[in-house]
């Protein structure tokens, strides 16, 4: 979990009338000409399903063509990401990644039947979003002195829920809870909406989770936050403690997420596709709907995301190494 910088260039131009630019390539020019299926690879509701659905509703005004969601949820994301390895590759069968999925699972799961830049083409990145250290609103701890405090000096007395093992918030539980010294156990679910769920009923002690799930249950006063995971102070609620400058240098929880298919995609599809995301996701439209749902555009070409995806990676594996967390299934 790494400072995620910005990604600006795009690689291609589409029109704004949905009419593509000339290419070289027939079939892709005619694309896509019969709806396009993007997996999820979590439960409806949760921060990848929400701003999947975003980037559908966007793609399929663009270019007049249906895109719709398919939810896959399992094992972090590795479901869906199964499904999408062995997909044709004709760009009508895309998924929606998370970090977690490209970047965490290949490196704490043994039996990992993927590799993220061999069996994926990665398309655009499309947005991220930091990141809050939640507690139920009946839950005794009010600040962060309060439940570190308590973890420090109860073992095995603190627990944390997360939207399955090696995904993004359960790395940020793993990472606070050894840098905070404090002994905490993970309760994984199907995702971040399941999670919520027993966080509220105080059935789990904390959890890290998107403002998309949490804003909401703040202000129907079900759910405390405690602190901000941002990278950035531009990023997030600007009313609450951010962990990384007031509490835990360098601590960041702010997960992305992004487009790819199957290893085998023709090029002028990518390049079409990338350009229609970066087109979609910096519409003033879909930047004020993301910002009311707590997530920010993260757009870019498609070597940039290439880029993107292999130094996170590079840089989880070192984290999980000094966390020494494995995850056998």
């Amino acid at each position: 979990m790494a400072i995620f910088k910005k990604l600006t260039s795009v690689a291609a131009c589409v029109l704004g009338t949905g009419l593509f630019a000339p290419s070289s390539n027939a079939g892709a020019a005619a694309y896509p000409d019969k709806p396009v299926t993007i997996y999820v690879g979590f439960a409806a509701g949760g921060p990848t399903d929400v701003v999947a659905r975003l980037l559908a509703e966007g793609l399929t005004h663009k270019f007049r063509q249906s895109f719709v969601i398919e939810n896959r949820p399992g094992a972090s994301g590795e479901l869906a990401a199964n499904l999408l390895k062995k997909a044709t590759p004709d760009g009508y069968t895309l998924m929606i990644g998370a970090n977690g999925t490209l970047s965490i699972l290949p490196a704490v799961r043994k039996t990992i039947q993927y590799q993220p830049l061999r069996d994926f083409v990665p398309i655009a990145p499309v947005a991220r979003f930091p990141y809050y250290l939640a507690v139920s609103k009946e839950s005794t701890f009010s600040t962060y002195d309060d439940l570190v405090k308590y973890g420090r000096s109860h073992a095995k007395g603190l627990t944390f829920g997360s939207a399955g093992p090696g995904s993004a918030n359960h790395l940020a539980g793993e990472w606070f809870a050894k840098a905070t010294g404090m002994d905490a156990v993970h309760i994984p679910y199907k995702g971040d909406a399941a999670a919520l769920t027993d966080l509220i009923a105080n059935r789990v002690d904390f959890a890290f989770l998107a403002g998309s799930v949490v804003i909401p249950q703040v202000e129907a006063e079900k759910i405390r936050l405690i602190a901000s995971a941002s990278s950035s102070p531009d990023i997030g609620l600007q009313e609450i403690p951010v962990l990384g400058r007031d509490e835990l240098p360098g601590f960041t929880a702010e997960p992305w997420n992004g487009l790819l298919g199957p290893a085998g995609l023709p090029s002028d599809i990518v390049q079409i596709l990338n350009a229609a995301v970066n087109e979609v996701m910096t519409s003033p439209n879909i930047k004020e709907r993301l910002k009311k749902l707590d997530q920010y555009p993260f757009t870019g070409s498609v070597d940039v995301f290439a880029d993107h995806i292999r130094k996170q990676s590079a840089q989880t594996a070192d984290l999980v190494k000094t966390l020494n967390l494995t995850i056998e299934q």
